[in-house]
């Protein structure tokens, strides 16, 4: 069993897909602290990614990933306004911490989609 680390990105597999929650396994990225996932509650918060990119600027609502962070094959996108506490036995593969400068861009854009 994968035990999630906060900034890794991880494929989960998000089937079936209910309402506007995102299906199939894709690749979330963890903002859960990783103490807290080690703690063994269960679940972990995540961001869900999307390659279905947005043409015009959505900051707060998605910040761009470029393509081969982590060894993602194409740019994608989180999907800031889709966090959501998924079960940790759906964690399937780690693919690797992102940056810090894009964990920076990340923690803004909750901050600010969050209004914190």
């Amino acid at each position: 069993m994968i035990i999630p680390k906060k900034w890794h990105l991880y494929i989960l597999d998000l089937e079936p897909r209910v309402g506007t929650k995102p299906g199939k396994q894709r690749p979330c990225l963890c903002i859960q602290p990783s103490e807290f996932c080690a703690a063994g509650l269960g679940s972990a918060l995540v961001v869900p990614l999307t390659t279905n990119l947005q043409t015009e600027d959505t900051f707060p609502i998605r910040v761009r990933i470029p393509k081969g962070t982590c060894g993602l094959e194409k740019e994608s996108e989180a999907l800031i306004e889709q966090i959501l506490a998924w079960d940790t036995t759906l964690f399937k593969k780690d693919l690797g911490k992102i940056p810090e400068g894009l964990q920076e861009i990340i923690k803004a854009a909750i901050k600010d989609f969050l209004d914190l």
